[in-house]
């Protein structure tokens, strides 16, 4: 008990001596927050001048894969082919097909998983791909969506809804939803994106 009080004095006096700069960023409330900030920092791995993904497979509080768009591994991406855009489409692996292949070369099932995708919803393509490789939850922040992709996404959207995986779009800030902070219960409406 004494050991207990003395660390406990320790810890308090070194946090009080630590300015703000220095204390690590408090972490976001909510796991979905949590899982889509790790998303979010997964998705700077990628060398795409445009746009950076991120995708996070999660069961039961466990991140499974991860993965990032990007060139496929073992294929050059120099800088002249990230610049040219329409080569660069051509060849880039989108950051949930490059998750799923990743568990598949690592023997990781992910059925049962949910899938945090940062900054965009899921394309129609993933989309088909996350249904197949089992997937029952899709969540992404609630951002405003790029109109050149908003065919794609809606596609997406009604094909998670007809396999029955559910969709959560989730701020980024403050609680998901005060009445319901600390509770562990499904917060969201499974079919429904904003």
């Amino acid at each position: 008990m004494l050991t207990r009080n003395i660390l406990k004095n320790f810890a308090e006096r070194v946090i009080m001596s630590n300015p703000p700069e220095m204390r690590p960023p408090k972490a976001p409330e909510h796991w979905d927050q949590r899982f889509l900030s790790i998303a979010r920092n997964i998705a700077g791995w990628s060398k795409d001048p445009s746009t950076k993904v991120g995708a996070v497979a999660v069961r039961e509080r466990r991140i499974l894969a991860s993965g990032y768009n990007g060139i496929p591994m073992h294929v050059n991406d120099d800088i002249t082919r990230l610049s040219n855009r329409e080569l660069r489409l051509q060849m880039t692996v989108h950051a949930e097909a490059n998750l799923i292949c990743y568990a598949a070369r690592h023997g990781v099932c992910l059925n049962g998983a949910t899938c945090y995708v940062w900054p965009l919803m899921t394309c129609s393509q993933c989309a088909a791909q996350l249904i197949q490789a089992g997937f029952i939850k899709v969540v992404i922040p609630n951002f405003v969506m790029p109109l050149r992709w908003q065919e794609s996404f809606e596609t997406a959207k009604l094909m998670f809804i007809e396999a029955g995986v559910a969709v959560s779009s989730i701020p980024m800030s403050g609680p998901i939803e005060p009445a319901l902070e600390g509770c562990e219960e499904e917060l969201f409406d499974p079919l429904t994106v904003a």
